[in-house]
């Protein structure tokens, strides 16, 4: 049903989903879920040909805090725009995709724009575009803002969008060449650690959880990376496997945000990016 007012197209409840949905681009890559939790992905993998790609980036994006008055809207439009530049470039969503403040959260729904509904929603348009290059999805603690009222949004957000979810860590296998796979693990992220060292402590620890070699989460709305090495029975020899942890930050606006009323540490949008080559090898860059 199409609805006009003043000769124009209006949204409404009977046209608004089909609008986003014939938005939807087509998948262009095999993403197959595992260990399927509750209907979570709790382990995904993605398989590509290296006669179609010379290289693999994989970038993170996260704490976006869609509807939140600091949202830098236009930085994740623009991350959106340049990751659609390249088709090597995919995507994983590390949580906070927006900021649901409700009457039962620790902050004010005074700091958000929209009723966490309309972020949802907005959001979800404002994603549709590279839905096709998202490999995987976890919620953090702003998804789960809505729990208490409705049940967790970030589940309807990768309905919408059509991608794997997890509320928790989710564990991402990219096959590449002589990747077999390049294990990833992501995870939102959890505390309230203020200084760079303790930042880095829970970053790490959740390093020594896993056998993956890249681990990313966000949360602390700050930049830490930390490379480590792992020992591996490989037949008879003994082998060192080159890990790394990442950090980043999000796209909210510094000041007249809370961190800025609290005296937290000023920070800017910046998302780490791996880059894999069909020969093995890796390397960590951050935008």
């Amino acid at each position: 049903m199409k609805i006009t007012l003043g000769g124009r197209a209006v949204e409404t409840t009977s046209n608004r989903l089909m609008t986003i949905l014939d938005k939807r681009p087509k998948d262009v890559c095999k993403v197959t879920e595992h260990k399927v939790v509750q209907g979570q992905a709790k382990r995904v993998s993605v398989t590509f040909d290296p006669k179609n790609f010379k290289t693999i980036e994989l970038i993170h994006i996260t704490d976006v805090q869609y509807g939140a008055i600091n949202c830098q809207e236009d930085r994740f439009t623009e991350f959106r725009d340049w990751v659609l530049d390249k088709p090597n470039r995919f995507v994983l969503f590390g949580g906070d995709m927006i900021d649901a403040n409700t009457v039962l959260s620790v902050g004010s729904p005074y700091e958000n724009k929209f009723e966490p509904k309309e972020q949802l929603l907005k959001f979800v348009t404002l994603a549709m575009p590279f839905r096709h290059r998202v490999l995987g999805y976890v919620g953090g603690n702003h998804e789960q803002r809505t729990s208490k009222s409705f049940g967790e949004c970030g589940s309807i957000i990768a309905t919408l969008l059509g991608i794997p979810y997890s509320n928790g860590k989710q564990l991402i296998d990219i096959h590449f060449g002589r990747h077999s796979p390049f294990k990833v693990d992501i995870w939102h992220g959890f505390g309230s650690a203020k200084t760079k060292g303790a930042k880095a402590q829970m970053l790490h620890r959740f390093m020594q959880q896993g056998d993956s070699q890249l681990y990313l989460v966000g949360h602390l709305h700050d930049v830490v990376l930390l490379f480590d090495w792992r020992q591996k029975r490989i037949g008879k020899d003994i082998k060192l496997e080159k890990i790394a942890g990442g950090m980043s930050s999000s796209f909210l606006e510094f000041w007249g945000s809370y961190a800025e009323r609290a005296g937290l540490s000023p920070s800017d949008t910046m998302m780490w990016r791996c880059i894999l080559e069909p020969t093995g090898k890796w390397e960590l860059t951050a935008r």
